[in-house]
């Protein structure tokens, strides 16, 4: 037996557990990689534009924080017949950050600006407000992941739970007969899409009996699953998903470290 046939023998084991532990890893590596992404892009922007260059990076992710905005909207407007009801709504629009009333679900910045919102009215104390609340706070999560998937497809021709590999597992970018154009602005709304999934601050705060809610339920699911001996069965199906989750990130996370690539060649270029 070969060392390499041993040690994966060894690794078997315990396999699923470090399918499961590679999604928070590539997710705090994507963190990693995006932040430094946006420093470099600063950089450029100061370089050539002074202050007025540190907007560079909130106008390059418009189309996320459209979608993140509609997201949000979207779920109020299905709430509509339980009393919810938009009252302004701002898809893109940087300005600074003031108090905030009852504006809810802005996407905000680190530099106190606020890039978005959608502000809405709904009954007080009724049990579909919150609901609606904690919904309309995640929707750009759920909003961003679809059209991460509806990207994806349309930059390689495939799904991303079908790996893109042929019949001699050697990996293929896209499948065969799909044009390759695609490629030209893919990459970019891929990017821009998933910079803004993620709710904000705020966002998270008004879904947060909702989020509270859902983890004690999903708690509660897992301790039942453990009692009656079906953990094994979880095991698997939390496997496969994270397995999917795992290339998704590690797709975004080649996508991050290209541009990286070009935006350090670019600052290098600019700054010296």
């Amino acid at each position: 037996m070969s060392t390499d046939t041993t040690l994966l023998a060894q690794i078997a084991p315990y396999q699923p557990w470090l399918i499961i532990m590679a999604v928070f890893v590539l997710f705090i590596l994507l963190r990693v990689t995006r932040k430094g992404l946006r420093r470099r892009v600063d950089t450029i922007g100061y370089s050539l534009m002074r202050e007025r260059g540190l907007l560079i990076w909130f106008w390059f992710n418009a189309p996320g924080v459209i979608l993140h905005e509609l997201s949000h909207a979207l779920v109020v407007l299905l709430f509509s017949p339980f009393g919810f009801r938009i009252t302004h709504i701002t898809l893109f629009g940087i300005k600074p950050m003031g108090q905030r009333g009852n504006r809810i679900n802005a996407v905000s910045t680190r530099q106190s600006l606020q890039l978005g919102e959608v502000q809405y009215m709904r009954p007080q104390g009724q049990f579909m407000s919150y609901i609606g609340d904690g919904l309309s706070g995640i929707a750009p999560l759920f909003g961003g992941i679809a059209m991460f998937l509806l990207l994806y497809w349309a930059a390689t021709g495939y799904n991303l739970w079908d790996l893109p590999f042929d019949a001699q597992q050697h990996l293929q970018l896209l499948r065969p007969g799909w044009p390759w154009w695609t490629l030209v602005f893919a990459p970019y709304l891929i990017l821009t899409v998933t910079s803004e999934l993620w709710p904000s601050r705020q966002d998270w705060y008004g879904a947060r009996w909702f989020v509270g809610t859902l983890i004690l339920l999903v708690g509660l699911a897992i301790i039942a699953i453990w009692y009656f001996h079906y953990l094994n069965t979880m095991l698997l199906f939390t496997t496969f998903i994270a397995s999917r989750i795992d290339f998704a990130l590690f797709v975004l996370l080649i996508l991050d470290l290209l541009f990286l690539i070009v935006a350090e060649i670019f600052m290098k270029a600019i700054v010296h």
